[in-house]
C-alpha cells in the first residue's frame, strides 16, 4: 500500500490525482491520500482511501496527525509527499520504520518561486532561502528517491545527497490529442489563456497586446481562465480591459478543472503563453505548452529557455514583456499559411514524446523497484 501527501495542493490536482493516483490504482495498488484544502472533497473508491483536512490547520499539527494514521496501518510500503514543508514527516517515519520507502516529489524550484514573489529587499531574500535550503538539507538523508517535474531545475542539488533523482514532467494524456486537424477558417482569432493569473504570466502585456490584435482581426476574442494570485492584480486587470476598450472582447472566467478543461480548449485556435522574463519563467516548464499542442491550437509563446527546451519552430515566439512583439506574434499565427504543418508536427511531439503515459512507466517503477 502506498500513502500519498500534499498540504496545499487541491484534492483532485491533474499531476497528483489524475496523473499519479491514477497510475497507481490501476496497477492495483491501494492509496491512502491525504489533503489539506478548503476544497472538501471525498475522492476515496475501492482503490483510493481519502481524507482531507481543513487548510486551518497547521503543517505541524497536520504532520503529527497524519503520523498517527500511518503508523496505525501496518503494510504501508511508500509514502510520497508533494511539498517541502512535510519533510519533517519523512524523519518520524524513518526512525520508527526505516524500510518504508520514502519518495519527494518537487513540483517546482522553490527558490524560483521565492524570487519571483517575494517583496523583502534582496539581502534578506537570499538569507531567507539560504535557510530554507538548510532547513531542507537537514530532511534529505530521510529521502529515498526525488522526483523533479522541470528539466532545467539540477539535480545535483539532490544528488549530492545520495537519493534517486527522476525527472517526470507533468504531460498530458494521448486520451485529449485532437485527432484530426480542424479548420478554423471562420474562427482564426479565438485566443485562450489558462493558469495562473498574475504579473509573472504576463497577463497585463498579453490584454494591451489585444487593442493592436483586434485593430488587425475585430472579430478577435481573449478568454483568461485561472484564479487571479492578488486582488491588486485583478483589478488592474479589469482596469485594463474597460480603460483599452476590450469589455466586449475579453472574458474572465474562474479555474476550470482537468477535466474540464480540454473542451473549451478545443473551441478557441491560438493559445498564447505570454510569461514575462523572471526567476520562475526562466526555471519551470509550463504544462500548458502540452495541453495547447494536444489540442492542435496555433501556440503563441515568450522566448524562454524552458520552453525552447521541447519545442522550436512550431510555434511563434514573442520577446517576453513586450507588448508590440506578442501583438504581432499573434496577428501573425492567425494570418500564416501553413498551420496545419506546425499543428501535426507538435501533436506528434506529444504522440512521440510528451505525453504521461511515457513518464507514467518512469513513476511506477519508483514503487516496483524494491
Amino acid at each position: 500500500m502506498i500513502s500519498i501527501i500534499s498540504s496545499s495542493h487541491y484534492p483532485d490536482d491533474e499531476r497528483i490525482f489524475h496523473k499519479q493516483i491514477q497510475a497507481l490504482i490501476t496497477t492495483g495498488y491501494f492509496v491512502y491520500y491525504f489533503t489539506r484544502s478548503d476544497q472538501n472533497k471525498n475522492l476515496s473508491s475501492s482503490y483510493i482511501k481519502h481524507q482531507n483536512f481543513s487548510s486551518k490547520v497547521d503543517i505541524s499539527n497536520y504532520i503529527k496527525s497524519i503520523y498517527n494514521i500511518i503508523t496505525a496501518i501496518p503494510k504501508i510500503r511508500y509514502i510520497q509527499i508533494h511539498e517541502t514543508e512535510l519533510l519533517p514527516l519523512f524523519k518520524l517515519i524513518k526512525q520508527k520504520e526505516n524500510s518504508v520507502v520514502t519518495i519527494y516529489d518537487v513540483h517546482e524550484n522553490m527558490e524560483a518561486l521565492y524570487r519571483t514573489f517575494s517583496n523583502r529587499i534582496k539581502p534578506i531574500k537570499e538569507i531567507a532561502i539560504k535557510i530554507r535550503k538548510i532547513q531542507e538539507k537537514r530532511y534529505l538523508k530521510y529521502v529515498d528517491k526525488t522526483i523533479l517535474a522541470n528539466p532545467p531545475i539540477s539535480k545535483r542539488y539532490y544528488l549530492q545527497y545520495g537519493d534517486q533523482t527522476n525527472i517526470i514532467e507533468n504531460f498530458p494524456e494521448l486520451k485529449f490529442i485532437q485527432r484530426k486537424y480542424k479548420s478554423n477558417n471562420d474562427n482564426n482569432t479565438k485566443i485562450i489563456y489558462h493558469g495562473h493569473l498574475g504579473p509573472e504570466r504576463g497577463i497585463d502585456v498579453l490584454v494591451m497586446a489585444m487593442v493592436d490584435v483586434i485593430n488587425f482581426f475585430p472579430e478577435a476574442s481573449l478568454t483568461l481562465i485561472g484564479t487571479f494570485r492578488t486582488t491588486h492584480f485583478k483589478d488592474k486587470i479589469h482596469y485594463l480591459i474597460n480603460e483599452l476598450g476590450l469589455s466586449n472582447s475579453v472574458q474572465i472566467l474562474d479555474q476550470i478543472s482537468y477535466t474540464e478543461i480540454w473542451s473549451i480548449l478545443k473551441i478557441h485556435s491560438i493559445g498564447v503563453i505570454p510569461f514575462v522574463e523572471n526567476h520562475l519563467t526562466k526555471e519551470n516548464t509550463p504544462t500548458k505548452l502540452f495541453e495547447m499542442m494536444s489540442v492542435g491550437l496555433k501556440i503563441v509563446c515568450s522566448d524562454l529557455p524552458p520552453i525552447r527546451n521541447f519545442v522550436n519552430n512550431s510555434v511563434y515566439w514573442a520577446n517576453p514583456g513586450n507588448v508590440l512583439s506578442l501583438s504581432k506574434a499573434i496577428i501573425n499565427a492567425s494570418a500564416s499559411s501553413g498551420n496545419e504543418i506546425i499543428i501535426e508536427k507538435n501533436k506528434q511531439l506529444i504522440k512521440e514524446k510528451y505525453n504521461w503515459e511515457n513518464k507514467k512507466t518512469e513513476y511506477l517503477s519508483l514503487f516496483n523497484s524494491q
